[in-house]
């Protein structure tokens, strides 16, 4: 019989390319697929229009499918509306997790946290490691490391087999613009269509860890074939990469002149992290992940659209 696995958040940036992933295994799953949304969701098998922030939707949703594995990529980010954050984050990781204790005990968990719950983190206690203090500086970070709080008791006090992964920035064809580098794409795409000569942006100096969306969502499914309940894991390429060495790469990907022009609202202020990168060791000795796919690549995949439509 084959494995039932349980996507939510499906119609998102994760949430699409987890279903690709499974959907190309050798012993393809069963896929089931949730969002908050009605949606086509091309790879699964049935699909669920849910609010997990619900305790009677969740309930009704592991009842009705009784998955092995759940993967929860569902979430919210890059709102004022903490509320909503929160609601969305917190609530929704209660109330799936509530949910699985009482209907489906047995199935392994994996949730997704975020490299927003470490915050600021000094230049000498870089790069990050699992066992870095989390001290998050948005809502954000703040949400996801309650979350995160919340699956690791549910372990301890109930045995949910359940593990956070902790991705860095995620990239690759679809990227939200509510992130710099599907800002930077969206921007670039317009400019070639249009001729426009500049580009807005906000702050350059700082350096993030970009991972490709594929090795993130392959990370994931390794994971669910060896659990290990109660740890968290890192998503992450391992070295930092300048945004603005990010945006030069994708104006000479796209192929076009282009000046960035720095905006005053595109600033953060001190909700911005400097630099910040990881470590994927953790998970790399437990099953043998490493980041696989160059930036270069991901980027080349963010305009593939346009060339071909030429």
């Amino acid at each position: 019989m084959r494995k039932r696995v349980l996507v939510t958040g499906a119609c998102g940036f994760a949430g699409r390319y987890m279903c690709d992933y499974l959907s190309e295994l050798r012993e393809r799953p069963h896929i089931i697929a949730t969002d908050i949304i009605e949606s086509i969701i091309r790879n699964c098998d049935s699909f669920h229009t849910i609010d997990l922030s619900s305790a009677e939707g969740a309930s009704n949703l592991i009842r009705q499918t009784m998955p092995n594995y759940i993967i929860h990529l569902a979430g919210t980010f890059g709102t004022d509306n903490w509320q909503e954050i929160y609601k969305v984050n917190v609530l929704s990781a209660v109330a799936l997790l509530e949910a699985i204790r009482i209907y489906k005990s047995d199935a392994v968990v994996i949730m997704a946290g975020s490299a927003a719950e470490y915050g600021h983190i000094a230049a000498g206690q870089l790069p990050v490691t699992e066992q870095s203090p989390c001290s998050p500086v948005t809502s954000y970070g703040l949400s996801k490391f309650l979350a995160t709080q919340i699956a690791e008791y549910y372990y301890r006090i109930y045995k949910v087999c359940v593990m956070v992964v902790r991705p860095f920035q995620l990239i690759g064809k679809g990227v939200t613009a509510r992130l710099a580098p599907g800002a930077f794409a969206k921007q670039l795409i317009e400019a070639r269509k249009s001729g426009v000569n500049e580009i807005k942006v906000g702050n350059l100096e700082g350096s993030r860890d970009f991972l490709d969306v594929r090795d993130a969502v392959r990370s994931i499914w390794m994971l669910c074939e060896k659990p290990v309940p109660g740890e968290i894991f890192n998503l992450c390429c391992g070295k930092p990469v300048k945004i603005g060495e990010l945006l030069s790469l994708m104006i000479n990907s796209i192929e076009i002149q282009i000046k960035p022009v720095i905006e005053e609202e595109y600033l953060r202020g001190n909700a911005d992290v400097n630099v910040v990168y990881g470590s994927y060791q953790k998970i790399n000795e437990h099953c043998g992940w490493e980041p696989i796919i160059p930036l270069q690549e991901s980027i080349k995949s963010m305009f593939e659209e346009v060339f071909n439509e030429e």
